[in-house]
This record gives C-alpha cells, sequence and structure tokens, in this order.
C-alpha cells in the first residue's frame, strides 16, 4: 500500500501535516557539468512516440495497465532523448527502444521473485542476443529479437558485436546485484564500482555509436584514453543516480547504492556521504576534461568521427543530470521539479522535496542530528512484495 503523496510544503494528501525535519536530508550538491542538456526539436512528441513503442513492446511483460502505466511516469524514455542527445533521427527511436527495455529489466531485477523473473524469461535473454531460438516466448524475448534484429542490419559487425557482450555483461551484473544485496558485507565499494559499472554504463557506448553512425572499434584498441573516457561518464553517472535515487532505494529497502556503502564507513552522516560521492563525481568530470582536451589537441583530434563522440559523451553527462532533476522514477509519483539545484532537498517516503535553503527548518532538539542510518533500517518497504 502506498503511503499518501507529500505536498512541496510536506502535507501529506489526507491534510495532515509531517514536519519535512522528520524525513532524512542533505543539501544537494552543485554537479558540475558542461553546458546544459541539449533538446533536439520535437523532443515532446518524439518522447511520447519512444513511450508508444515501449508500451508495444512490453504490453505484455506487465500484470496490469495501471503497473505499465507507473513505469511510463519515470519517463526513462527522456533520459535515452537527453543523453543521446547527438544521435542520428533514424536511429534515436531504436536506441530509446533498447535503454527503456533495459530500464525495465533492472526494475525485473529489483522488484520480483526469482519465479517471476524466471517466467518473463530474463533467463533466456543471452540466448536470444546469440541469435539462437529461446526456451520460451515472452514478451522480453520478443522484444529482445526484435531489437536485436533490427541493429543487427543496421550496426557494423565490430560495434554489434561491442554491444552484444556488453549487454551479456549487464544480464550478468544484474544477477549478481541481486546476489550482493542479500550480503552487505561481501558489499564494498570496489566490488560496487564493478557491478555498477557493467549495469549502469558499458552498453550505453557502443550504442553511442551506432546512433551516431560511427565505427571507434579501432581507436578503442589503440587510445586508452578513450577508454578511460567511457568509464569515467559511467563512473560520473554512478554518482549522480546514486545521490538522486537515494530516496527511492531508501525507501523500497534497496541497498545497491553507494550513499548506503558510505554510511556505514562515516558513522551515519548522510550529508558527509553525499559530499564524499560529490567529490568523486568531481574528480570524474575533472580527469574527462583533461583527456578529452588532450584527445583533441593531439594527432587524434583530426579524427572527424572521435571528436563527434567526445562531444557525444559531454552531452551524456549533462543529459543524464538534467533527466535525475526530473524524472518521477527517482523523485516520486507526480513529481515536477522546481528547478531549484542549489536546495535542500528532504527525502519523504513519496516525493523528494527540493527546498532552498532558507526555507528548510531547523532538525528538531530532540532528535539525533544524523540518525538516517537507523532510520533506513527500520522504515517500512511499500511496494517490495513480489509478483507472483
Amino acid at each position: 500500500m502506498r503511503t499518501p503523496a507529500a505536498a512541496e510544503d510536506g502535507t501529506a494528501a489526507s491534510g495532515t501535516a509531517t514536519p519535512p525535519e522528520a524525513h532524512p536530508s542533505f543539501r544537494m550538491p552543485l554537479f558540475p557539468r558542461f553546458a546544459p542538456a541539449r533538446r533536439r526539436p520535437g523532443l515532446h512528441v518524439l518522447e511520447q512516440r519512444c513511450a508508444a513503442n515501449l508500451t508495444a513492446l512490453l504490453r505484455d511483460a506487465y500484470d496490469s495497465q495501471e503497473e505499465l502505466e507507473a513505469f511510463l511516469e519515470h519517463r526513462t524514455s527522456l533520459w535515452n532523448l537527453l543523453t543521446y542527445a547527438d544521435a542520428r533521427a533514424d536511429r534515436i527511436e531504436l536506441v530509446c527502444a533498447w535503454i527503456d527495455v533495459l530500464f525495465s529489466i533492472d526494475d525485473v531485477f529489483a522488484q520480483l521473485s526469482p519465479s517471476r523473473i524466471r517466467q518473463l524469461g530474463i533467463h533466456e535473454l543471452p540466448t536470444v542476443l546469440d541469435g539462437r531460438p529461446p526456451a520460451v516466448d515472452t514478451a522480453f524475448t520478443r522484444a529482445f529479437r526484435q531489437l536485436r534484429d533490427q541493429t543487427r542490419s543496421l550496426a557494423p559487425k565490430r560495434v554489434w558485436q561491442r554491444y552484444a557482450r556488453t549487454l551479456h555483461e549487464f544480464l550478468q551484473a544484474c544477477h549478481a546485484e541481486r546476489d550482493l544485496v542479500r550480503d552487505l558485507a561481501a558489499l564494498d565499494l570496489a566490488t560496487y564500482e564493478k557491478y555498477r559499472s557493467s549495469s549502469i554504463g558499458e552498453c550505453c557506448f557502443p550504442l553511442l555509436e551506432f546512433g551516431l553512425g560511427i565505427d571507434l572499434s579501432d581507436r578503442l584498441e589503440t587510445l586508452p584514453e578513450l577508454r578511460r573516457l567511457n568509464m569515467l561518464v559511467a563512473r560520473h553517472w554512478i554518482g549522480v543516480n546514486d545521490v538522486f535515487s537515494y530516496r527511492k532505494e531508501l525507501y523500497s529497502g534497496d541497498t545497491m547504492n553507494e550513499i548506503q556503502l558510505a554510511l556505514a564507513a562515516n558513522g551515519g552522516d548522510l550529508q558527509a556521504a553525499v559530499d564524499r560521492i560529490a567529490a568523486t563525481v568531481h574528480r570524474a568530470e575533472a580527469e574527462f576534461d583533461r583527456l578529452a582536451t588532450e584527445l583533441r589537441a593531439g594527432a587524434a583530434g583530426k579524427d572527424s568521427d572521435l571528436c563527434v563522440y567526445l562531444t557525444a559523451l559531454e552531452a551524456m553527462i549533462a543529459g543524464n543530470l538534467e533527466w535525475s532533476y526530473l524524472t518521477p522514477r527517482y523523485n516520486g509519483r507526480g513529481h515536477t521539479w522546481n528547478g531549484l539545484r542549489d536546495a535542500t532537498v528532504i527525502l519523504t517516503p513519496d516525493r523528494t522535496l527540493y527546498l532552498p535553503h532558507e526555507r528548510v527548518p531547523a532538525p528538531a532538539t530532540e532528535r539525533p542530528a544524523r540518525a538516517w542510518p537507523a532510520f533506513a533500517k527500520t522504515v517500512a518497504e511499500p511496494g517490495r512484495e513480489p509478483r507472483r
């Protein structure tokens, strides 16, 4: 059962005021970016079309129309359109379809029982990627087969091979993460980064080449700096996503978040945990900027495809950050961002509240200022009952 939706002032839908200081809060870091996210012409119409394509692909994967609509409200297609801002007009919808399906698979692993995951045919997706017939016919196996066939017919052979390999790694990482959350003692930062880079980032880069209509296979073999740039974008995404998604994961009981690791290491100081992650994001972007500048200034800078790719990577950083402020996936159903970046965020069960600092009430004097880890362990877990 969902709790009543909270308004921007912390008032529940029932009219009962919930003091903002009763919930975890922190000052949102001012994350760096190269430029504002780029929005292609007709973005709103294209987002609607991509959402309609997703509905056609995965309608049968959801138990009800309400569940499907709840997923569509996350606006995953907007993430694709903002992060793949430079993708060709004739390929962007296929790019959107792939990433939308992967978002849905990520939710399957986070929310559903093993029996339901098997019923949906997730274990057969590697078989589909390899071009073999799956043992079961489901919405996900049909979607993978359709997207595979469309992409293989258009992509250079080596781009497809790299993309398929990273999709295999994505599926393996999703399985591994599910096991890791059952044994938090085994989860350290290095292990976390290893699996999150596969489940969040790696498959997005060959897909970017596909979307741009280029093939950087030779460059990736000879330029370690280019491989490092991909890793830095993924690391930037991990940090940003973990800060913005912490509310969602806190109340759902999902412990696969870097903030949880930081809290365990620092004795429960939420602001310090957020600031540590923000510092990692700043370092990743600074290194990205340095390496990209060096590549552009050197011999590789004469390669027009490489320069297009570097600009597209910058758009990926900006697009992911922009979407993180906007999406109800992280900020709660019905969320409309008020435009505040330099804000204190309050993490209510139903909504992330973005408030000017001067409007934020001081914590109650009888409440320990840094009690959030205990809160996270005792909070109810709405919506985690597996579907059968």
